[in-house]
């Protein structure tokens, strides 16, 4: 029989392996494809601007969804009427609101919208600002925002449809991974491609393998051995997307990647290559409004978060 002592490492190995082999069991996922019928598009006279509201109207022409349009400051406002189809609906907002995103939400939830898009930084010169920094209007925004955001920091590939390439990254267990799955199907392209990439950071690996080293010290431990564990995790989300993909047209592939490996987290390059990077925030975690954050500062792409509470 184990001495208490052993009984301990052995429990203290079990949970530390249980926080990344939490695998669901059960029936395949079915997915959704949740598709948007109101986008507000949020315009800030910068830059921006024209890829941001050229990939609405992309949106608008194949789903038929309603767009609204808010303009913020003097800028934007002189060249809101560039932007606007005659069938999208000017959204105005109390003139009281001094913050930029107390305006974004206030507009949200007067236009019914149930998909937000906005250039970031918000009303900040990319170049002065830095890749350092998203901006306090995307931090808020992503903190309270109760629908899904597409946040657009680099005005790239601007005329080609990002949501022809579509890229959901999972890095751990995520409340919200079914939910953008959901948005991610039902906004791909019929004949694009999405794909599902189960990342295993290089941080969560040396902490893990930190953990597991103090417990057996004579043991090896390997990225592959979270890599396994995610693709288990997932292996419901995983065979869903695939099922989705057979009856929708759309391409599908499951990618599993060590960060650490060197490989870019993005697609190609987004001037010759556009694509929408699809994010799962669960707003009361601090380890993942970390990494919506740090994604959003370093994709050169658009990214889609999709928040849950």
């Amino acid at each position: 029989m184990p001495d208490p002592t052993q009984r301990h490492v052995d429990n203290e190995l079990s949970d530390s392996m249980d926080l990344f082999e939490r695998a669901d069991v059960g029936a395949t996922i079915e997915i959704s494809q949740q598709r948007p019928r109101k986008v507000l598009v949020a315009t800030d006279g910068s830059s921006q601007d024209h890829a941001l509201t050229l990939f609405a109207k992309q949106l608008q022409s194949r789903l038929a969804c309603e767009m609204g349009y808010l303009a913020i400051g003097g800028e934007a406002s002189a060249s809101a009427g560039q932007h606007v189809e005659a069938n999208a609906t000017i959204v105005d907002v109390d003139a009281s609101i001094e913050e930029d995103y107390d305006q974004i939400l206030a507009a949200v939830e007067s236009f019914g919208a149930d998909l937000l898009m906005l250039p970031c930084p918000f009303r900040r010169d990319f170049e002065s600002l830095g890749e350092d920094s998203a901006g306090t209007v995307m931090e808020v925004i992503a903190a309270r925002s109760e629908i899904p955001t597409i946040f657009i920091r680099r005005p790239d590939a601007v005329g080609r449809d990002p949501s022809d390439h579509i890229r959901i990254v999972l890095t751990r267990e995520n409340a919200a991974a079914e939910k953008t799955a959901n948005w991610a199907a039902g906004l791909v392209q019929p004949s694009g491609r999405l794909e599902l990439l189960l990342m295993v950071e290089e941080s969560t690996y040396k902490n893990f393998r930190e953990i597991m080293n103090s417990l057996q010290p004579d043991a090896e431990f390997n990225p592959e051995d979270l890599e396994d564990a995610l693709a288990r995790t997932y292996a419901r989300l995983h065979s869903g997307l695939q099922r989705s993909s057979r009856k929708q047209g759309f391409a599908y592939e499951l990618i599993i990647r060590y960060e650490a490996d060197e490989q870019p987290i993005t697609p190609e390059h987004p001037k010759t290559h556009p694509a929408l990077i699809a994010l799962g925030l669960v707003r009361h975690d601090h380890d993942s409004r970390n990494e919506i954050h740090d994604f959003v500062r370093r994709s050169p792409h658009p990214v889609l978060v999709v928040p849950v509470d």
